[in-house]
């Protein structure tokens, strides 16, 4: 159903956007892909070669999401846009609501020029942070796609207050128009690298094989796949039933020491690097109560929250893989491209 058709991409060099881009032209669509340094746009150029993919069908178009121009150009000719673009630092700011204004301000920026060119619809790249946090007390509820972060709580943290916030304005731009929305919401994201550039997950996987972290708090969250990810966008893109859902992907969860058994069993000659110890909870609790950031750490401590995926499953017809394979396939691309040594 894509062949032949004009997807935008925004933030076309991203991990997750970056195997849409393939997973799009493997289906026969066109891709656009927005940049806010379009020299970058050989980073595409060459994992297409690599993939044995025709490199004619991505272009790039200049644009940035704290900008308007740009984004009218983006879009025409586009039946669909894929807006994976969103700030993810690899430090969390002071100020809360730091993130807000790039990330809601780049969702209305595109939202607006899709609507005004008569996009059919447009895929949105949010989180389960959009979803989960900032609800105290209820840790062992089962969270789906009508549960909303809370930003007022004292917990959250700038990533999700913006995720929030954007997910939010997106769904406003675009009510009662004729463009329509669906969002997906991953957990954290592993699984293969396609070239030398880190993400926020794969900098703590990255960590944990080059010995830098020695200790674990106790955490556990959602792991999914990134192959996953671009696949449930694709499927998003075109399914009927989709339009207007959320949808949570997320493949299992695990904790952090579950993570460092996984890349130890599964790289041995790395395994002394690797995390041995738990680091006691009862510190960042104290902490917490001084430390906005020790509340935000005090806050994910336990076990990881339970995700409703029957959408994801009975709509999008997902099969999502094992989280650790996700985790092998992280460590086995970072050492391919000479990352941990």
């Amino acid at each position: 159903m894509l062949q032949g058709e004009t997807v935008l991409v925004t933030g076309c060099t991203g991990f997750i956007a970056k195997h849409i881009v393939l997973a799009l032209v493997r289906e026969g669509a066109r891709v656009r892909g927005s940049l806010r340094d379009p020299a970058r746009a050989v980073e595409l150029q060459r994992l297409l070669q690599a993939a044995g993919l025709p490199v004619d069908r991505f272009e790039n178009v200049r644009a940035d999401l704290n900008r308007e121009e740009g984004w009218r150009e983006a879009v025409e000719g586009c039946r669909f846009v894929l807006h994976t673009a969103s700030p993810f630092p690899a430090s969390q700011p002071r100020d809360k609501f730091a993130l807000v204004p790039e990330a809601r301000g780049g969702a209305v920026r595109v939202l607006e020029a899709a609507k005004a060119a008569h996009v059919e619809r447009v895929v949105l790249t949010s989180s389960v942070a959009s979803i989960f946090y900032g609800h105290e007390g209820e840790r062992s509820k089962l969270f789906t796609d009508r549960d909303v972060s809370n930003v007022e709580s004292e917990s959250i943290s700038p990533y999700a207050v913006s995720k929030t916030e954007a997910e939010k304005a997106a769904w406003q731009t675009l009510a009662g128009s004729g463009t329509e929305l669906v969002t997906i919401n991953p957990s954290l994201v592993f699984g293969p690298l396609l070239d030398e550039r880190l993400g926020t997950s794969a900098t703590l996987v990255r960590l944990m094989m080059s010995g830098r972290i020695p200790a674990v708090p106790k955490i556990g969250f959602g792991v999914v796949d990134v192959r996953d990810v671009a696949a449930a966008h694709v499927a998003a893109l075109t399914h009927p039933a989709a339009a207007g859902r959320r949808f949570i992907v997320s493949g299992g969860a695990l904790s952090l020491m579950d993570i460092a058994d996984e890349l130890r069993a599964s790289f041995p000659q790395l395994a002394r690097r690797m995390p041995k110890h738990l680091f006691p909870s009862t510190p960042i609790r104290l902490a917490a109560r001084v430390s906005r950031r020790a509340r935000m750490l005090a806050a994910e401590l336990g076990d990881a929250k339970r995700l409703d995926t029957g959408p994801a499953r009975e709509v999008l017809g997902m099969e999502f893989r094992e989280p650790r394979e996700a985790v092998r396939a992280l460590g086995e691309s970072l050492i391919r491209f000479g990352l941990v040594r």
